[in-house]
């Protein structure tokens, strides 16, 4: 049971690490295009026409793209999790409890 015990540990840390670094990457992500799109507001405010910030337009354009495919990507690509044969599930709650 102790390599059991130490596969868990090993795949619920590499669970964790793989959760933060993909909710970091969306995080960056989104806060960058965010913070993007508040330049361009007070770029427009302060008197910046739309042909002179087209550049920056287009660029959130893909950057909001690009986090969308990125997001749907590991959506589609992640496994469902497996499931546990009762016998299995059953000698593994008991070990829990």
């Amino acid at each position: 049971m102790a390599a059991i015990d130490d596969s868990l540990t090993t795949l619920t840390a590499t669970v964790a690490a793989n959760t933060t670094v993909m909710g970091s990457a969306s995080a960056l992500i989104t806060g960058f295009g965010a913070q993007l799109a508040a330049a361009i507001a007070a770029a427009q405010a302060a008197g910046a026409t739309p042909a002179e910030l087209q550049t920056l337009t287009d660029l959130n354009t893909t950057l909001t793209a690009n986090n969308a495919t990125l997001t749907a990507a590991i959506a589609s690509n992640t496994p469902a999790a497996p499931t546990i044969p009762a016998p299995a599930a059953a000698a593994l709650a008991a070990k829990l409890a």
